[in-house]
Parts: structure tokens; C-alpha cells; sequence
């Protein structure tokens, strides 16, 4: 395991600042909650590989999982991982300052690798049987929102840069998700990378990533329990990400406690030229 001694400032939350798609079914009493697993990792943490591995089977294992890996900056000496935010860091550290449980004096949630389940319990990331049982709970409880989420693509092909444009609409299912500030997320993650690595704790390895993040844009809203709110983010894709491996996730997120309210896990549209995908 390895472990971040430095100490911060406290961080805001993201910082905690619908297959065709996992994510809500049509709305209503019968809205099938997902749960968001979220895995704080580094390619410079030798313990890692085996915890993104970890990820990838808890989302085969249950398609309630929304899967993220959110690969830290704070371990990026010598060799810098080409996946690092310091955005992400800082939202790891948001959960270490809002977690209330029990955690270590000394680094408390601050370390790799790290799940967190639906924003409320950790797990260390090489743990599978504690993950399954959070995740178990996490399911069992009911929607807080509704989230609808729709995908449009322009994807011109060859080495231009593809636009995409995420709308997530989120309406209240409970006085819980009504006048507090809520993080609303969306990320978009291609699974199965792999990076040579030449140096660290991973040197000569060939190291595959479950779910990073690319790219995470995030807005803070609120709900009055009457008007659904919506929230539009724009998207930049690298012509050299792999399209039949990305996916958006879409989250809602209590700012003051870390829940998360809903997640959804929408396909990529596979036509090359303009395309949309759409989920509940």
C-alpha cells in the first residue's frame, strides 16, 4: 500500500469539488439504483495492478457497477502516470476530511489503492470480498434522484478531434436530495489501455487500466423538489482514445456528506460520424 504523509488543505468535493446503458431504468417507483465504484490508484504504486484488475471484475461480476479509476498525482516520481489529475487527488483527499468512520491516524483515506463505494464506504482496492458486501449495501438502497443522461457525439474520424456533449437531467426522489448542494459529474473512461512502464515501482511492466477517467467535467446544482435541473458539459476526445472502448459516467453526489444519490453508465455511440446514446 502505499501511502500520501503530505499534509493539504481540505478540498471541496470533485473535488466532491442509463444496455444499451447502465443507468436508471425508466423512471418511477421501479428506477434501479447503480452503484458508483470509484478506485483511487497509481501506475507508480506496485500494489495497483492488482487492485485495477480487482475493478474490472467487480463491474463484469454486477452490472449495477459504475466503474472509475482516478489515478492520483501525488506518486508520480519518477515515473509520471500518463492517467494523473491532481483534480483527482484532491477529491480523494475531500473524502479522507469527510469520512467520519474509523481510518488510520496517520494517513487516514489517503492512500492507493483505494475504493470508495457510492461515496460513503472505503475499501482498500485490494480487498474484492469487502467490496462486493459495500457494494451489496449500497444497492439495496433507494434512489435518492432520477438522472436521465443523453450522449451526443460529432466524430469527423481519422486524427481530427471528436466533440461530444453530455446533458444530465436530475430530479428529486426524496426531501434528502432538496435544498443542499449536490455535485452533479460526468466522466468519460476508456477501459483496457495499456502503458509500458520504464521506471518506479512498476518498471518493464505493460499495465493495463480498468475505467480511467480522460476526462471529468462537474457542476454543483440544487434541487427544490419541483423543477428538475440540467446540466450540459462539453468534451474534447482525443483521436487517439479507442472508441469502442469509451464510456461516460454520470453521478449525482451529496457535496456535505460524500453520497452519492444515482450514477449511470452510458455507451459510447459506435456510427464514426454524429451519433447519440441515450440513458436512464
Amino acid at each position: 500500500m502505499r501511502i500520501r504523509l503530505l499534509i493539504v488543505a481540505a478540498a471541496s468535493l470533485l473535488p466532491l469539488a442509463g444496455l444499451p446503458a447502465r443507468g436508471q431504468e425508466a423512471g418511477g417507483p421501479a428506477s434501479r439504483r447503480l452503484v458508483l465504484v470509484e478506485l483511487f490508484t497509481s501506475q507508480g504504486c506496485d500494489m495497483c495492478p492488482a487492485a485495477e484488475k480487482i475493478l474490472g471484475e467487480l463491474s463484469a461480476r454486477d452490472p449495477r457497477v459504475v466503474p472509475i479509476a482516478f489515478h492520483v498525482d501525488y506518486f508520480n516520481e519518477p515515473w509520471k502516470d500518463v492517467f494523473s489529475d491532481p483534480l483527482y487527488s484532491r477529491r480523494q483527499m475531500a473524502y479522507n476530511e469527510l469520512y467520519a468512520g474509523p481510518k488510520d491516524p496517520n494517513y487516514g483515506l489517503y492512500y492507493t489503492p483505494m475504493l470508495m463505494v457510492d461515496g460513503v464506504e472505503p475499501v482498500n482496492g485490494r480487498d474484492p470480498q469487502s467490496a462486493v458486501a459495500a457494494i451489496r449495501r449500497a444497492g439495496a438502497r433507494k434512489p435518492a434522484v432520477d438522472v436521465d443522461v443523453s450522449l451526443d457525439v460529432k466524430d469527423p474520424g481519422g486524427k481530427a478531434k471528436a466533440q461530444a456533449a453530455a446533458t444530465i437531467r436530475v430530479r428529486s426522489r426524496s426531501p434528502r436530495a432538496e435544498r443542499t448542494p449536490l455535485l452533479v459529474c460526468a466522466v468519460i473512461r476508456e477501459d483496457g489501455v495499456v502503458t509500458d512502464v520504464p521506471s518506479g515501482e512498476n518498471a518493464g511492466k505493460s499495465l493495463v487500466a480498468r475505467f480511467p477517467a480522460r476526462r471529468t467535467k462537474y457542476e454543483f446544482v440544487e434541487l427544490d423538489g419541483k423543477a428538475a435541473s440540467t446540466s450540459r458539459f462539453s468534451f474534447d476526445v482525443d483521436p487517439s482514445w479507442d472508441r469502442r472502448h469509451l464510456r461516460l459516467a454520470a453521478f449525482v453526489q451529496d457535496k456535505r456528506t460524500g453520497a452519492v444519490l444515482q450514477a449511470a453508465d452510458i455507451p459510447w455511440p459506435a456510427s464514426p460520424a454524429s451519433a447519440a446514446a441515450r440513458g436512464r
